[in-house]
């Protein structure tokens, strides 16, 4: 899938830092966006257009100019930054999505009570096989009911997994009842730092139909985190557009 997450950041730690966006990896050299060649920002609503510019294209007067960077071993980079990523109704700490194609990136605004999350790689280390998980962590589980040491079941479907946190003060046999009649995945929420942790085994991940490079739309309110097939047409990218019209 032609797509990559990221989100607004902050320039600095001051009361006046500026937010921005960065865009970098291995994938945007293959797109044509090298060191040293100049790209044009177009602002949108909830979102930008970033499209390469070139001695054979045509200058369009309602964009700025953004200039690419070397980042070593991990491709190039290129950032907008500045006020006026506010006038698309982007704040900083909002989550993004981009799709790219050759010459061109969108970026769109990921909004309501979803999570993009990227399906993960895990290597064996005795077969050096590379197998799928997914990796959850956070202060929004807290927020959700995911805290530390809380019950949850795990339910895998095709195209779906869903995770159900318990209450306390529900008995632990009745749930581990719940979690055999219905074949589901009984676990204990885990931290990492001060965090929730949450864990879904390339097992689960592969029993559900995905695998390494696909991307999850997190769902999730109050007891619940529904996974599924990530809709690039929620998000504003219609299958049958390309991201540069």
């Amino acid at each position: 899938m032609n797509y990559h997450l990221l989100s607004v950041q902050r320039t600095g730690v001051s009361e006046n830092a500026y937010p921005k966006i960065q865009i970098s990896g291995e994938w945007l050299t293959e797109m044509g966006f090298v060191a040293g060649s100049l790209v044009q920002a177009f602002p949108e609503p909830d979102g930008f257009v970033f499209k390469l510019f070139n001695e054979n294209t045509e200058k369009e007067q309602d964009g700025s100019y953004i200039k690419v960077f070397d980042n070593g071993d991990d491709g190039t980079f290129f950032v907008t930054t500045g006020k006026y990523i506010y006038s698309t109704g982007l704040k900083m700490g909002d989550a993004l999505v981009a799709k790219y194609e050759y010459g061109c990136v969108r970026v769109r605004k990921v909004s309501g009570n979803v999570r993009l999350i990227p399906v993960a790689k895990i290597t064996n280390a005795n077969t050096g096989e590379s197998k799928p998980y997914v990796l959850m962590s956070g202060a929004w589980l807290n927020k959700i009911g995911f805290t530390p040491d809380t019950l949850v079941t795990m339910a895998a479907e095709p195209n779906r997994i869903t995770l159900t946190a318990h209450d306390k003060e529900i008995i632990y046999r009745d749930i581990a009842r719940h979690a055999r009649l219905n074949k589901m995945r009984l676990f204990q929420i885990q931290t990492k730092g001060k965090y929730p942790l949450i864990k879904v085994t390339s097992s689960v991940v592969e029993r559900s139909g995905f695998g390494l490079g696909d991307i999850f739309a997190a769902e999730y309110e109050h007891g619940s985190i529904r996974l599924q097939k990530f809709d690039p047409q929620r998000f504003g990218f219609p299958e049958d557009s390309s991201p540069g019209n």
